[in-house]
């Protein structure tokens, strides 16, 4: 560590062997199958009104054909596929059709999963859905609040991914709502030749309620290549070395521990503050790294608060205020899993399990580029950079090279190579689809 070498530059991170953590076909032998079940009817959807994220409840009728859809369930288990379990979207008319399903099969129900919510329709949502509104909420959808088609995407294509991954090899109905299915299936046949599908100018039609679809699942890791993993950070190649940088050097630390931490919740860019724990690790690893007689000229510091008071911390024993923050040296953006204490094989690769994750690409590329930007902007000085364990374990394996699989701790110190910050190529390391390739 670098208490043992004073310049710890993690040359010897022992790479260990991951799932494939950008392909992520995590699937058995036998792969299991999923069935979208659409809720049954409720009074919302007699009386044609825009029902989305209302919580309306099944009525008599819609009971009456979630049963209904249970003997072609049966037949099914004759041909070999039997249901193992049901999820369901949150939503009350989805959750009671998934739990009818469970009885009547005699499986278990195995809870709710978020993103499986039906489309918001935000202001419209109660209204009759009218010829001209139904035009309205596809051409000016904005106007009302409606949710935007690649926000609904995106979270149904992780929440799917999730229900595979976490029952995998198992055959699953999903109970969920009419417009996620037909936007999903959708998105999923685009571009293939789809034998037992029907689509209408290329769209899936929204299906009758208490139907059953059965979800392509070969076609889900493409799809959430094409349109969950949104890389927004321009391209990145390598760079001479400057050589007014001689003499300087770039020690990174992470933030001391935090509630969150301490839970194992996913931070982010959630503003969490240490705790006292976390306090006093900034203190030790600053009074550690004066005993050693290193000395620094600048401290620098993520805005984040936990990063933030873990530089006013190290930076006291050398007599240093935090001389500047950079937007770009914050946390990754776990989306919507910040908060969430995740399964470790969803913490791999969490942008394919969960909407709104920066990509392992962008937090590549941006941490490098950023510490390029702090070192030249102050060439030739020691200093010190406070900031995030997911942004800094991508630093340290661009600049050696490989990958670093390791936890950064909290509070622990490890020294950049610069040179290699600046012969990082990200097309070295990520392929055409944005996937790390080493």
């Amino acid at each position: 560590m670098f208490w043992d070498t004073a310049l710890n530059r993690a040359d010897d991170a022992i790479l260990k062997t991951m799932t494939d953590a950008q392909t992520h076909h995590e699937h058995a032998e036998t792969p299991g199958k999923i069935f979208l079940l659409r809720h049954g009817q409720t009074d919302w959807n007699i009386n044609h009104r825009f029902q989305g994220r209302t919580d309306i409840p099944l009525n008599d009728t819609g009971r009456e054909q979630i049963r209904g859809a249970v003997p072609q369930l049966l037949e099914m288990a004759q041909r070999g596929v039997q249901i193992d379990g049901v999820v369901s979207s949150p939503l009350e008319r989805a959750a009671e059709s998934g739990q009818i399903v469970a009885r009547e099969l005699g499986v278990p129900y195995l809870g709710a999963y978020a993103g499986l919510e039906e489309r918001s329709f935000g202001d419209l949502e109660g209204e009759s859905a009218t010829p001209e509104l139904v035009a309205a909420s596809r051409t000016d959808g904005h106007k009302y609040g409606v949710e935007e088609r690649e926000g609904l995407v995106s979270r149904a294509l992780t929440a799917l991914n999730r229900v595979r991954r976490e029952h995998e090899g198992k055959n699953i109905v999903v109970a969920t709502h009419g417009m996620l299915i037909a936007v999903t299936m959708t998105v999923l046949l685009e571009g293939r030749e789809h034998e037992g599908y029907e689509t209408i100018d290329g769209m899936f039609p929204i299906p009758p309620n208490a139907s059953l679809t059965e979800l392509p699942t070969d076609y889900l890791d493409d799809a959430i290549d094409a349109h969950v993993l949104v890389n927004r950070q321009p391209k990145l190649h390598a760079e001479p070395f400057p050589k007014n940088l001689a003499g300087g050097s770039l020690t990174l630390i992470r933030h001391g521990q935090t509630e969150w931490n301490k839970n194992q919740l996913m931070q982010g860019i959630s503003d969490i503050p240490l705790n006292d724990t976390g306090r006093a690790q900034a203190r030790e690893t600053g009074a550690k790294l004066r005993s050693l007689g290193l000395n620094y000229d600048r401290v620098i510091s993520s805005p984040l608060s936990r990063a933030y008071e873990t530089a006013q911390l190290v930076g006291e024993d050398f007599g240093l205020p935090v001389s500047e923050t950079y937007p770009d040296l914050v946390e990754r953006d776990y989306g919507a899993a910040e908060g969430v204490n995740i399964p470790v094989p969803e913490r791999r690769a969490p942008d394919r399990y969960y909407p709104q994750v920066e990509t392992e690409r962008d937090v590549y590329v941006r941490a490098v580029r950023v510490l390029r930007e702090i070192v030249r902007q102050y060439p030739g000085e020691r200093i010190i950079v406070v900031s995030h364990g997911s942004l800094i374990r991508r630093a340290i394996s661009a600049a050696q090279g490989y990958e670093h699989t390791q936890t950064v701790p909290n509070a622990e110190p490890l020294e950049v190579d610069l040179k290699g910050l600046f012969a990082f190529d990200e097309s070295t390391v990520f392929d055409e689809r944005g996937r790390l390739v080493w």
